[in-house]
This record gives C-alpha cells, structure tokens and sequence, in this order.
C-alpha cells in the first residue's frame, strides 16, 4: 500500500468515525426535543413563556466554558440555534423587523445576530414602522443603523430612541463592501445607468469617477432596492452598486468587487426590544439619553462624573430638544452595566445635574 493508499483508507475511516458521532448527536437532540416538549407542556400548565431569556443565558454561560476546542463563541452559535430550533416545536418564533427589501445591510445584521432557526424576518419600509412594530408587540425586536464609521450618526434612529418605549437589546457591526452587480458577465463599457442608495454612491465615488466615469447614475431608497430593479429591468446596460448578500438573493453578477474608496467602513447597528436582554458578559455597553440643566458649566459636571468613576464613555452625540427652543439631548453610550455599583452610583450623581434622563438599556458590547 503506498502513502496515497494509507491516507485515502484514513480519511474512509476518519469519515466513518464522524457519521457515527453525528448519528449520537442527532440522537441526544431528538431526545432533548422530548424533554423541550415536555417543558413547554408544562410552562402552558403554568402560563410562563415559552421564551426564557434568564434561563437561556445561563446555558450559554455554562457552556462557554465547556469546549476545549471551538471557540467560546462558536459554542455559544450552535447553541442558540439549538434553542432558536427549540422554540419552533414550541410554537414560538421571534419576529425580527428589519429595513426592507430583501439584501439590505440590516438584513444582513438581522440574520448575522439571530439564529435562523426560529427566527421570522420581516422587511418594514423604514424605522418608525420597526420601532412602532416592537411598541405595539407586533414584533419582537427590530434592527436600526445607529452610525457608519464613516458617515457618522443615524439621527433618526437617535430621535425615535428617546421618543419611543424601547430598549436597547444587543449591537452588531457590519463591515460594509459595495460591489458593482450586473445581469451577467460583460464588459463595464457596455453599462450606461447604475441604481444604488445615495451613501453608496458617496462610498465608491472616486471608483466610479476612474472606471465608468460616463454612466448615469440613478438613486433608489437602498442598495437592495438597486439589485431588485436590475433584475426586474432583465437589461444589461443597468447595474447596482450593492452588497454581495443582495446579489446572491437576486441572483445576479459580482462584476467587480470591493469597489468601495475607504476599506475601513463599518456600520453599527441596534437590536430594540420591549425587554431587557439578560445576558451578562465581560465587557458590557450602556446607553443612555439625558439634558442637562440651562445652565453653564451642567454638561462638564456630568462629564466629570464619568472621569472621576473612571467610567469610559464611547460616545457622545447632541440633538435638539423639539419641545423646548435651545435646549439639547445628549445620547452617550459608555462601557459597564447599569447594575454595577460604580454605574449606578454614577447614575445617581447626575440626577443633580441634569433635568430629565432615559435609561436605553446595557447589553453585551461587541
């Protein structure tokens, strides 16, 4: 037998190995299915939720620390789609809202942050519909842009923050590449007109200036929305200048890739729910909103509430107040829980000096 021989009769066996620990794990979770239906029987019995976000926490926390191969977070991955999977032969889905259509950035976020098993993701035309969605119970959470690390900050999703019932649930980040999508392979020459959201055009400006100078360009509401038209339009001398998720839904060519100007572009996104998320972890973020009192000197007292509890604020962003002429909101996000004792005694000190304040909600930083 040569080396080849040896190692293809390895690889059969390895192989063979593995269908038998798969079969043992299909097992061990058909009969954890048994036990989840169980348990859902008697949370009905005793009208609790089906969805148990304490108790959910607490298996990723012990288990965690159980592989010692995959990584923390990969145990924690596969089993939140355990969970999620769970849920559905309990008759339970989260609704998940998101900015629509299909192959959006928040769509991605959507699908990168919830398992898919167990998850139903609705497309709503804009944040107002997702965040009236959540207040209403319509849905369960929504997915908002809060800043882009190059354009700056979501105002919008700022001002329906502190007007809304809301909390924050959780934060993604998603690095942002915009490609050139076409019909099929062709020469760029041959494209005479391009759909794309306004910020995406802003985003490869300087590439569509050296590489198809000539062509018009056709603003829609995202770039999901541009890969949908191409498509519909079935006319090769249109493209789109979006996301690869946009064109794998529609179906189309990755012309050319990557055509962004700045490679260091991310957007930050929020999960809003009606509820708290109780999972704890090392490194936790919170958010909140407050106007100081109209009077020199009240926002650098509360700044210097947050140096001397060596309280580390992310960031710091200032709207108008509508309601009063000249006043102003602060949005301010810093690292540490709202349960710790060092936050909470912060928290209490700037009750001095500030007029109103919103608590948005503290959740794990990522």
């Amino acid at each position: 037998m040569n080396d080849n021989e040896k190692f293809e009769k390895d690889l059969d066996e390895f192989r063979e190995k593995i269908n038998e620990i798969d079969d043992e794990i299909i097992n061990l979770l058909n009969e954890r299915a048994n036990l989840v239906l169980e348990i859902g029987n008697v949370k009905k019995h005793l009208n609790i939720d089906v969805i148990q976000p304490k108790r959910e926490a607490e298996i990723f926390q012990r288990l965690r620390s159980k592989s010692t191969i995959f990584t923390a977070s990969s145990i924690e991955a596969i089993w939140k789609e355990i969970i999620s999977a769970s849920r559905v032969i309990q008759d339970s889905v989260a609704k998940v809202g998101y900015l629509g259509p299909l192959g959006t950035f928040t769509h991605q976020a959507a699908l990168e942050f919830f398992p898919k098993a167990g998850s139903e993701f609705i497309s709503l035309n804009n944040s107002f519909e997702i965040c009236e969605g959540v207040e209403k119970g319509l849905i369960e959470y929504g997915v908002l842009p809060i800043e882009n690390s190059l354009q700056g900050t979501v105002r919008e999703t700022i001002d329906l923050l502190i007007e809304k019932d809301l909390v924050i649930y959780g934060e993604i980040e998603i690095r942002i590449t915009q490609n050139l999508i076409s019909l099929e392979k062709l020469d760029m020459s041959k494209i005479k007109n391009i759909f794309s959201h306004p910020q995406a055009f802003a985003q490869t400006r300087n590439w569509i200036k050296v590489n198809i100078p000539n062509t018009n360009l056709i603003e829609v509401s995202s770039t999901a929305e541009a890969a949908r038209r191409v498509k519909k339009l079935n006319d090769s001398t249109y493209a789109a200048i979006g996301t690869r998720f946009a064109s794998e839904i529609y179906d189309l060519h990755l012309l050319k890739e990557k055509i962004e100007d700045e490679s260091s572009n991310f957007t930050r996104f929020l999960i809003i729910s009606s509820k708290e998320n109780p999972q704890k972890q090392e490194k936790m973020k919170t958010s909140i909103v407050f106007v100081t009192k109209h009077v020199p000197g009240a926002l650098y007292w509360v700044l210097k509430i947050f140096t001397e509890s060596k309280i580390n604020l992310t960031k710091i962003e200032s709207r108008p107040r509508r309601r009063v002429r000249w006043e102003y909101i602060f949005f301010v996000d810093f690292e540490g829980d709202k349960t710790d004792p060092n936050v909470q005694e912060a928290l209490s000190l700037m009750q001095n000096n500030v007029i109103w304040m919103k608590i948005l909600g503290s959740y794990p930083a990522k």
